[in-house]
């Protein structure tokens, strides 16, 4: 089950990486040729959500020793410091700026660094990533005071009560204001999807398969070509193909190369640091005269400089840290 899993994090990590790539690209005024075929590939995104419905269902299955403490504990230590290491590399790259440059603009306020080391649900955060983040924060406090007092059935209630509020919220007039955006962002369905295929899998349904990666690939690749816009409801378009891809995956559990094991190891550590990669790689090109998104080959140039830094320290950094949390 974990091979196919652990190879699709690895693709919605990328997804994003060239999706930003190519949105620098457009944003600096450049064609960005072969890869304005990403152009919806922040739906990424969607998938790790999807994803993290089914793992954290699947998961707590398997420990009832955790209990909502226990489950909160592991999952900082998974999360968490892994993303102030890359919050501090974010400041220092910013200062390093601001000293290069003799212009401190750039250097965020003090109520943003502090939303931005709490990862409170709230916009402006230092790193553009770290929102979603605090989604899934909210979604982990919702399922600890759920699922290890009431049970599965009861925390798939509370999320799709979550997810309902979050769907009827979008017809207010005016929006929601800022502070509310993030808790109740419409795609937290995307974990309800996740734990119901959590539930159909513990619960003996295997059916499908093939036919579901088959539909969920091409759903998928639909809109990240742009094809089928995000703006009919990211939800429903990349997260209906994302959960027929986790649930076909899963269902297969197919065997996998090592190498996409490892790439979706250094999944997460990829989506905090490729941005910080570009900006890093990206001023040095600059110094020397080279665009950094002025052409394809640079660009691909530095998704792959992207994930070669995080593949580097998923294993020289992070396995070591997660050795050492496990006792912890």
């Amino acid at each position: 089950m974990i091979g196919g899993l652990q190879m699709l994090r690895g693709v919605a990590a990328t997804l994003v990486v060239l999706f930003h790539l190519q949105a620098a690209a457009v944003t600096e005024g450049f064609d960005p040729g072969v890869l304005a075929a990403f152009i919806g590939g922040e739906v990424g995104v969607d998938v790790f959500f999807v994803l993290s419905g089914f793992v954290i269902f699947h998961a707590a299955q398997g420990r009832p020793d955790w209990g909502a403490a226990g489950f909160l504990r592991q999952r900082f230590w998974r999360i968490v410091p892994p993303y102030w290491a890359a919050l501090i590399l974010t400041l220092l790259a910013l200062a390093g700026l601001g000293l290069l440059r003799g212009d401190w603009s750039g250097w965020p306020e003090p109520g943003r660094m502090l939303i931005s080391v709490l990862l409170l649900p709230l916009p402006d955060q230092v790193m553009a990533v770290a929102w979603t983040l605090t989604v899934e924060g909210v979604f982990y406090l919702i399922f600890a005071l759920t699922f290890f007092r009431f049970g599965a059935r009861r925390a798939i209630t509370a999320l799709a009560v979550w997810a309902l509020v979050t769907q009827g919220l979008r017809l207010w007039p005016g929006g929601l204001p800022p502070a509310l955006g993030l808790v109740f962002y419409s795609g937290v369905i995307e974990f309800l999807y996740g734990g119901l295929i959590a539930q159909a899998l513990a619960a003996g349904w295997r059916r499908g398969a093939v036919v579901s990666v088959v539909i969920g690939s091409l759903g998928l690749a639909a809109v990240v070509a742009g094809i089928v816009p995000l703006h009919w409801g990211r939800e429903w378009v990349a997260g209906l193909p994302s959960a027929a891809l986790v649930y076909g995956l899963a269902a297969g559990g197919w065997r996998m190369p090592e190498w996409c094991m490892v790439w979706g190891e250094a999944s997460y550590l990829l989506y905090l640091l490729h941005l910080l990669v570009f900006s890093i790689a990206g001023t040095l090109l600059r110094m020397a005269g080279v665009a950094p998104y002025g052409s394809v080959p640079v660009m691909l140039g530095l998704g792959v400089l992207a994930v070669a830094v995080s593949v580097a320290a998923t294993l020289w950094l992070e396995r070591p840290y997660r050795r050492w949390t496990r006792g912890r």
